[in-house]
């Protein structure tokens, strides 16, 4: 069953310039090797020939073996936009030097000017230091917490981010909640909790449910020594979101029955 909620966030995060102008960017070359009058300006035919052919399917072969295990749209267009400037600013130096020069000074005038959209995730999304999700823990045992162990400069920790931010958004409530760790200033936790911060295991990012105060499941981008797709389905799955949320719900109505009869 579609998501209509998350599927519309998804679409109005695609819809912000960041995507829109890498898109064409990224597609400048086909688009001006394609259309009449520009073509007949920039190049000597318009047809493609067998080297620019060869860069073409060089450039899908590689963007489709990077993106294998890619885990949301936005890494997987990330990846694409940067493989296909690079096959584009190659091709416009075959045909004219001056135009690839033109076109990497647009490509970076593009990185600096058009940032990363923020992704956006619950507003009550909370973030523990080495302690403070301890204390969190022990204060409030009757709610259910989602933490993800993650590091700012881990790509894997990047491209989890959309993901962990709908799930947050679609499953906060007042006795689920959601929270992300910096592994950097919580060496302790980690430990506690038997998170490995190497990265030649490369664990991160970790996600844990805490039920009761203690970890209930967990994942990791690798188990021992075998990777993990993090994608959103697999997480609702073997995270146990929807039960741990029904739990939540049900825990709530509980709740509501003893205030009544007191």
């Amino acid at each position: 069953m579609v998501n209509t909620y998350a599927l519309k966030k998804t679409l109005l995060h695609l819809a912000t310039p960041y995507f829109i102008l890498n898109g064409l960017v990224a597609l400048l070359h086909p688009l001006t090797r394609f259309t009449p009058g520009i073509c007949d300006m920039l190049f000597k035919q318009c047809e493609l020939d067998y080297y620019e052919i060869e860069i073409y399917f060089f450039v899908i072969c590689v963007v489709a073996i990077k993106n294998r295990r890619c885990v949301s749209i936005e890494s997987y267009l990330s990846t694409l936009f940067m493989f296909a400037k690079a096959g584009s600013c190659l091709l416009f130096y075959k045909a004219d030097i001056q135009v690839a020069g033109w076109y990497l000074l647009l490509c970076i005038v593009l990185l600096v000017l058009v940032r990363t959209p923020a992704l956006e995730e619950s507003s009550e999304m909370k973030y523990f230091v080495d302690g403070s999700l301890k204390d969190q823990l022990k204060s409030d045992p009757d709610t259910t917490w989602v933490v993800e162990f993650y590091t700012a400069f881990s790509p894997h920790c990047n491209a989890v981010k959309p993901i962990f931010g709908a799930i947050s958004r679609e499953y906060t409530h007042a006795l689920m909640k959601f929270g992300k760790c910096d592994v950097l200033r919580s060496q302790g936790t980690c430990e506690e909790y038997g998170i490995s911060t190497s990265t030649i295991k490369a664990e991160l990012p970790a996600i844990v449910v805490f039920e009761g105060g203690k970890p209930a499941r967990i994942v990791k981008q690798t188990n021992s020594g075998k990777p993990y797709v993090m994608s959103h389905k697999n997480l609702l799955r073997d995270l146990g979101i929807q039960e741990f949320y029904d739990s939540a719900l049900e825990r709530e109505k509980n709740r509501g029955k003893e205030k009544k009869k007191k």
